[in-house]
Formats: C-alpha cells, structure tokens, sequence
C-alpha cells in the first residue's frame, strides 16, 4: 500500500518522489516501538489470584515484576497467553507504588474481555490442579507503564479526582498511594484532594468502597472531601428522591456515616452539577495558583467537567488544568 504512493511522482513531472523521505522517520520509530515490544513480551508475569466481580468486572493480581516501578494513576498493557500473546489492551493498575503485587480490575465490555473474565474464572475446571489445592491461572505478558496526566495529581496544590464508572481506577490507585503516604507520614505538595465518584449504585463497585473506608481512617489532617454520587434514582425534585436525601441527611447528621453506603463520606442522588462543585473548589482555594482536575469515565461525565473547568477559568482565581481518559 505504501509503495503505491510513490507512484505519482514516478513520472517526475514536477519534482522527484519525496515519500521515501518522510517515511524513514515514522517507520524507523515504529520498528523500535515493536522490537521493545516482542524483548518486553519474552517476560511472563503470573497471576496469583483472580476474582469474578459484580457488574461484569474482575479483579486480577499479578506478581510485580523486579525493577517494575510506576506511579499511582499510571496504565499498562496486558496480553493473554491463551487468547493471543501478541495483542495488547490497555487497563489501568489500581494498586499503589509501594504494594508488592498488581491489581487489575477489568470490565467486560468486549470479545477480549468477555473471554479474558472466562478463562480467569477460579470455577473454569482449566484452572484447577491436581497439584495444588489454589487455581493456576494462564500467566500474562506484562508492558508498561504508561501514563496520560494522572499520575501528576500530587504536583497541584489542589486536587480534584472525578471517576464514573469503571473509570474510578485510577483514582483508586490514587487513594491507595495517597494512604500509604498518610501512614508513612510522607509530605507532599498537595494540601487538598477532593473525589467526585459517580456510580449508578455502590454495590457495583464495593471493591472501591473498602478503598475509600482505609482513606477514611487514615486521613488525621482533613486531606481529603470525598462526595459519591448515586444516579440510578430520579431526578432530584421527584418525591422518592426527596425522601431518600432527608434519610441520609438525618442519617449522616446522627451517625457520621452515610445510610447506603457506610461511609463518612456525603452521598448524592442525581447527577452532580460540576458548575457549581468546581466553583466551591475555586472559593474555598482563592489563594492556589492551579487546581488539577482529573476525570476519568464515559465521555459526556468528561466533557461536562472539561466545560465547567473553562467556565471557572473565566472568572478571577485559581486555573483550573484539566486532565481526562474515557472509558
């Protein structure tokens, strides 16, 4: 196919081919790209657990690799021995820096997937030796990482954390390092966290739950403001949703924790309106300089925040640099 482009100016009407010329660069890039690809593909990773989630996600954990390091936020490329050891999917890790295994919590949204989530399956009789009383799991081929913004999060003397979806990964790989760094009394740039969470119901996702509990007890100087949002009831003037929200708030008021979820964290039903919640960010921070603004899920949720970043940049105060993925 690339051949056929040097053919217009075979003729040499006007000038001689100059493709040849542009193309050495790319295809040069492109063939070390693979070559780095097929040595890192020679390195087996196993996986030592694997779990069937609710709202078709599963969790695998990987044995971390000697000199694999990472960032909290950051994304790697997996490949599956069984399916085909030469195609590559993204996925974001959710385990911190510091833990001595990977964590993957993959969605089933695909072909790839689909058959991924069957063949880890601890039930698959495959899995099942006679030597062994725990699954053996097909190992996996490991490339990364990678990143796309997140992982700068603690660069902001404000951050604000938005994930819908299955897009709360790597916000929990965040949440995860953003604990270790409490317990370890690690000082960091970033005096203030906020995490906007939004899920149609919590019980999709109660891996993240445990999460946030672990943040919630470690946290002794007000770090972070985390606030979950629930969209699988009806808007928010419509009668059953008005009940649920004075539940909660006379729950919230009487126990310090939320009557759906656990947690000390607020709980929201409807949509968040990310004009007003990115406004409050900016009065409550007139003196910061920047607010970064991470989001991470479908992308209306991404857009939306992208909009109300513009909107508050706009108006006197903190710049709100914006950094988002879609799933």
């Amino acid at each position: 196919v690339y051949g056929l482009l040097v053919l217009p100016g075979s003729g040499r009407l006007v000038q001689p081919p100059l493709f040849q010329w542009f193309f050495i660069v790319p295809a040069f890039m492109y063939t070390c790209d693979k070559l780095v690809s097929l040595q890192r593909k020679q390195h087996e990773i196993q996986v030592c657990m694997a779990e069937k989630l609710p709202s078709g996600v599963t969790h695998l954990q990987l044995v971390k690799p000697r000199h694999f390091s990472y960032l909290s936020g950051q994304w790697c490329r997996i490949s599956c021995s069984v399916l085909n050891s030469g195609e590559y999917h993204p996925f974001t890790m959710t385990s911190a820096p510091h833990e001595k295994v990977i964590d993957l919590h993959i969605r089933a949204v695909g072909p790839w997937t689909h058959n991924l989530r069957e063949i880890y399956d601890p039930e698959n009789p495959s899995n099942i030796s006679e030597h062994s009383s725990m699954p053996v799991y097909p190992p996996l081929f490991l490339d990364g990482p990678y990143g796309e913004g997140h992982q700068d999060w603690y660069k902001f003397e404000v951050a604000v954390l938005v994930g819908g979806g299955i897009g709360v990964t790597p916000f929990a790989s965040i949440l995860k390092d953003l604990c270790h760094k409490q317990e370890s009394k690690i000082k960091i740039r970033c005096n203030k966290v906020y995490f906007f969470w939004v899920t149609k119901t919590q019980k999709h996702f109660e891996w993240l739950t445990d999460i946030i509990r672990r943040v919630e007890e470690t946290d002794n100087t007000n770090l972070t403001d985390i606030h979950i949002f629930i969209t699988q009831f009806y808007q928010r003037f419509d009668l059953r949703t008005i009940m649920l929200y004075i539940c909660e708030r006379h729950f919230q008021k009487t126990s310090n924790r939320s009557l759906f979820t656990g947690l000390q964290s607020a709980t929201h039903f409807g949509r968040p309106q990310f004009d007003s919640l990115l406004e409050s960010v900016q009065v409550a921070h007139s003196s910061a300089s920047r607010v970064g603004t991470f989001s991470c899920g479908p992308p209306p949720m991404t857009r939306s925040v992208a909009a109300a970043c513009a909107k508050c940049n706009q108006s006197d105060g903190p710049v709100f640099v914006h950094h988002s993925e879609n799933f």
